[in-house]
């Protein structure tokens, strides 16, 4: 087998500019020739990476929608149309090799990689007529096998299509074609032979196309379902769809049977593996460990892209040819992490063993999204050095059937024996200690193992000798899903609304005659059963009126209902109307159609109305748009709050449900640099305040480690969820422990007190400022001040600059070594709660933040910290810094907690719940902010007070420091003048040289003004000030005379 032909081949896919990057006018950054992919730095031009691949497929433009089919197809009048990639072209490239290799007998694998809206579901599901990579290969499959059955028609061979799907979500396998009979997930085993199996994973077979169609969309129905009830993503899970092709036919008498197993699998999005820990958070805030460590390590969410990247990294360094130092795969190298993760188990033929395989890496061409898709790259470049070993699966059906009895009766021995097997048990226990307990459920867990692959191997027999259709009527059924899509339905409905565009729209409810109850259980009165957080058991209810009418009523004042954003209440009934956007509890949207009334008004459906746009209704109708004053950036800044307020509606309704006693808001923070790259003006800064509500303490996380830690709340709510119904996870890596609670903070954690900001305008003139600055909280509050001096040195030492060093402009900076004494000297008044107090802050181009000495416990706190900046030289950019720019000081310390029981309030007979604590503190809240927080209870911002009155006052002290010092020297040149026509007249000259004039009026010293008055004793004309000129100043006059009367 030559190399070419096991090597996984990687293709490249570069997808149209989103609706949301027009509307952000994005660039884009990614060029393709031929095969080579060349990604360009949003900033920098010169900072060019270029990829090459087996196929670098250009979808950007060039391309038109034909009227007839509907399809994409390439343009030809377009300058880049003879290189637009279309569905078919797709196809011809990727699906017709594995079309091929499959019938040959071979294992194929496809995997589409990338970020989030990629279009990884494009390529390999495709959207209306614009067919995927599964659709056409299944329909291809069945042509071939007709094209072979009409070729030959007393050809004896027999051809057998099944197909499952499963999806991965936190480490869970959940059947898509079947309903799980306990509510759980299945089972990952490993059998001998056949390696890791999803136990239990339903397969049916399918005639035609047409059963497969079928299948695919009951797959999706139920994913929409699981999506939408447990609030999960696609984007944050995987996709397995396989096809079994088995192929039987006589060879010399004896039946033959080859087996080609085809994977396709739409990977979640790939942004899923970037750190998304701690990263960027004020004051370090976590859990307490080391700045930047994962708060998920080892959690189930990000399990999977973690371990399947790991493994391609050491596939690709220890594959030949590699230039790593990994021995080939002759020789005993690093260990593999297949059994890492769920998914790597069910692949780990797919990527280094029995398979052909593919990578398909789905790149956005926008600016905004270039850490993404250099990282796609990079990790697509790494997987074409992986090499498969993949073989024709071809064998004699009698062989087959004779190998799997022999194992079956090996393994009933080996059952009856009882015997453990040592090698088993040593996987299992991996050095831990045992105890007679651990023993007896790790030789019950073998016992399972065992009879598991002995049930495998008689279903595989069963298969061989008789196969048996399993009917496809029954798939409906088994999911048990009441509401289906049924585009044709005239009357009123709901339909979901998801993130993803394959789910969206998929999952409808039909509203009959009278009143549908809506609720999260159906065993009170509820119709339509929706389960989420906020959801109540009768959250409310929808009428259909004689007149057809429909109009919606909260039954409850704490279950929330917002209609177009908009929150309604449970003394009025709201009509409804055409395309209405309806919202239950924290995450069930749903759209409202009524087919009838759509049709009287004109009104069609909008294809506008999506998750994103419904997202935006909700923070805009929320107030969050109030806060920013950047109007270069309002889209930016809105388009963060369009996900994070509807993430911390929901966590606040996981926290009330669950009784968490934790409460969520947002905070607006101020850049510590108000100026970006290109002169920009930088957005405030979103992050996301957590407040405990047993003793008051606050702590504040970045919006990356708060996403982080939602993933793993949502995770907790479904196992919740699953332990009130009464159903129990067997996946022991899934059971969170109370140290990982993603809704508490560590009672050591770190926390920030306040902020102080300090302008450095008076540094570009040399002057030295020493101010009490105000120390402001994040709601910007007042809370203490802190006294700074910013000192100009004369050097490294911190000697006091001499009266030559002083300048007249920021420009003449430039070039200069410049030395700064950057001085924290005290903090006075704040608050009493904290302990181990210290102060943190970064100057200019810091990679690491300089911290002051830590002091245990006062509200006064001497620091004397003292730092010695340099610039050798300063450069034009550190000058601007120094005209614009500031320094933001951040107060940090720890929560003083009580623990003391005497010192506890008396406990209450009736203690309020998590929900009734939101109430109370949603009115601290209205109470302290009036009217601004009212429109909004989840978001605080302080940009206004920090920024516009803080910020003003500090400018307006380092210009009246200008003033002063300018005045100053303007007297002193003064004066030198004076002295100097004083001298004229004194010696009965009556003029002065001009050149002489003017140097004396830009003079920096004394000294200075001696050496003019020397010159003016040499020579009346000047000549030799014009020498020393040219030599001090760099500036040459010609010599003028100015005469005295």
């Amino acid at each position: 087998m030559s190399e070419s032909k096991d090597r996984l081949r990687v293709a490249v896919r570069i997808r149209p500019f989103s609706q949301r990057e027009v509307n952000r006018k994005c660039k884009r950054i990614v060029n393709m020739d031929g095969a080579e992919t060349v990604l360009t730095h949003p900033t920098d031009q010169a900072d060019r990476k270029s990829f090459t691949f087996d196929y670098s497929y250009w979808s950007f433009d060039g391309f038109n929608q034909d009227p007839v089919s509907g399809r994409n197809i390439p343009d030809p009048k377009h300058p880049r149309g003879h290189v637009y990639c279309d569905q078919e072209r797709l196809f011809a490239d990727l699906g017709r090799v594995m079309l091929a290799d499959t019938f040959e007998g071979y294992n194929t694998t496809l995997f589409s990689y990338g970020q989030t809206g990629s279009g990884k579901s494009y390529s390999v599901i495709g959207y209306g007529p614009n067919q995927g990579i599964i659709p056409q290969f299944c329909h291809q499959v069945f042509r071939i096998i007709e094209e072979k059955t009409y070729i030959s028609p007393t050809n004896t061979a027999q051809f057998e299509v099944r197909l499952s799907m499963l999806e991965i979500y936190n480490e869970t396998v959940n059947d898509l074609l079947t309903a799980s009979k306990n509510g759980r997930g299945l089972k990952v085993r490993e059998h001998p032979k056949k390696g890791f199996y999803a136990d239990g994973l339903s397969d049916f077979q399918v005639s035609n196309y047409s059963d497969i169609e079928r299948l695919l969309e009951q797959g999706a129905l139920k994913r929409t379902v699981v999506a939408t009830n447990m609030n999960s993503t696609s984007s944050r899970s995987h996709m397995i769809v396989t096809i079994r092709l088995i192929q039987k036919g006589t060879i010399n008498g004896g039946e033959m049977t080859t087996t080609s197993v085809v994977n396709i699998v739409d990977l979640a999005g790939s942004e899923r593996i970037r750190n998304t820990g701690d990263k960027g958070v004020i004051a370090g805030q976590g859990s307490g460990n080391a700045s930047g460590e994962r708060f998920r390590e080892g959690v189930s969410i990000n399990k999977s892209l973690q371990s399947l990247g790991n493994a391609i990294h050491i596939l690709a360094e220890s594959s030949p040819g590699s230039s790593s130092h990994f021995p080939s795969h002759s020789q005993k190298g690093p260990r593999v992490p297949y059994r890492d993760s769920v998914l790597t188990k069910l692949l780990m033929h797919a990527l280094g063993g029995n398979s052909k395989t593919i990578m398909l890496a789905s790149i956005s061409p926008a600016d905004i999204h270039y850490e993404e898709t250099l990282s796609t790259l990079r990790y697509a470049d790494r997987a074409k050095q992986i090499r498969t070993r993949p073989i024709v699966n071809k064998n004699s059906t009698e062989k087959l059937v004779r190998d799997l009895e022999g194992e079956n009766q090996r393994l009933k021995a080996i059952l009856a024996r009882g015997n453990i097997d040592p090698q088993w048990l040593k996987t299992i226990v991996n050095g831990r200690q045992t105890n007679p307990q651990a023993m007896k459920e790790a030789r019950k867990k073998w016992e399972n193992e065992l009879r598991a692959q002995l049930t495998e191997n008689e279903r595989e027999m069963q298969q061989l000798r008789s196969p048996q259709h399993k009917e496809l009527k029954h798939v409906a059924t088994d999911t048990s899903i009441e509401s289906q899509v049924n585009n044709e339905y005239n009357g009123p409905h709901l339909q979901n609304i998801n993130m993803d565009p394959l789910l969206n729209g998929r999952w409808i409810h039909h509203l009959n005659k009278g009143i549908t109850f809506i609720g999260k259980t159906q065993a009170g009165r509820s119709t339509i059963e929706m389960i989420g957080p906020g959801m109540k058991e009768n959250h409310a209810e929808m009428s259909v009126h004689e007149n057809n009418e429909v109009t919606l009523r909260p039954l409850t004042f704490d279950g929330r209902v917002l209609v177009n954003g908009m929150p309604i209440e449970p003394q009025f009934e709201t009509v409804l109307h055409p395309n209405d956007r309806l919202v239950f509890g924290a995450t069930q949207m749903w759209l409202f159609r009524h087919p009838a009334l759509e049709t009287e008004a004109g009104v069609s459906d909008s294809p506008m109305i999506n998750y994103d746009f419904v997202l935006h209704e909700m923070a805009t109708k929320s107030g969050s748009t109030i806060f920013s004053s950047f109007s270069d950036n309002q889209d930016l800044l809105q388009e963060e709050l369009s996900v994070i307020v509807p993430a911390v509606e929901e966590a606040n309704g996981i926290s009330a449900e669950m009784n968490k006693h934790v409460q969520f808001e947002i905070v607006l923070v101020a850049p510590k640099d108000f100026i970006g790259p290109g002169g920009k003006m930088v957005p405030n800064q979103v992050y996301i305040k957590m407040k405990n509500l047993d003793h008051g303490t606050d702590y504040i996380w970045s919006k990356d480690k708060f996403l982080a830690r939602f993933d793993f709340m949502k995770e907790m709510y479904r196992q919740h969820q699953m332990g009130i119904n009464g159903e129990e996870d067997d996946n022991d890596e899934l059971h969170i422990m109370d140290e990982r609670d993603p809704f508490s903070e560590p009672s050591d954690a770190v926390v920030i007190i306040g902020m102080a900001r300090i302008f450095l305008q008076s540094l570009a003139y040399l002057v030295e400022l020493q101010e009490h600055v105000p120390v402001t909280d994040l709601r910007g509050s007042k809370i203490g001040f802190m006294k700074l001096a910013l000192i100009p040195c004369a050097d490294s030492q911190g000697h006091e600059l001499q009266e030559e060093d002083l300048i007249n402009s920021s420009g003449q900076l430039i070039g200069r070594n410049l030395f700064f004494k950057f001085n924290i000297i005290s903090c006075r008044n704040l608050p009493p709660k904290f302990r181990d107090i210290h102060c943190k802050y970064r100057f200019y181009d810091d990679k690491v933040d300089s911290k002051t000495e830590m002091y245990p416990y006062s509200t006064n706190v001497k620091f004397n910290h003292i730092r010695i900046l340099h610039f050798e030289p300063a450069t034009r950019e550190f000058v601007e810094y120094l005209n614009h720019g500031s320094v933001v000081v951040e107060v940090l310390g720890r929560h003083i907690i009580n623990h003391d029981p005497l010192n506890q309030p008396l406990p209450m007979s009736n203690p309020l719940n998590t929900r009734q604590l939101h109430g109370v503190e949603d009115h601290r809240i209205f109470t302290r902010k009036g009217e601004l927080l009212a429109q909004n209870p989840v978001t605080n911002s302080f940009e206004g007070v920090f920024e516009t009155v803080h910020g003003r006052k500090q400018e307006l002290i380092s210009e009246l420091q200008l003033l002063k010092h300018k005045q100053i020297r303007l007297e002193q040149r003064l004066d030198f003048v004076r002295q100097m026509t004083e001298h004229c007249l004194l010696i009965g000259q009556q003029s002065i040289p001009t050149t002489l004039l003017d140097a004396m009026l830009n003079v920096n010293n004394s000294e200075e003004a001696r050496d003019i008055v020397q010159q003016l004793q040499a020579g009346e004309d000047g000549e030799e000030w014009i020498e020393w000129s040219a030599t001090n100043r760099q500036k040459e006059h010609r010599s003028s005379v100015c005469t005295m009367s």
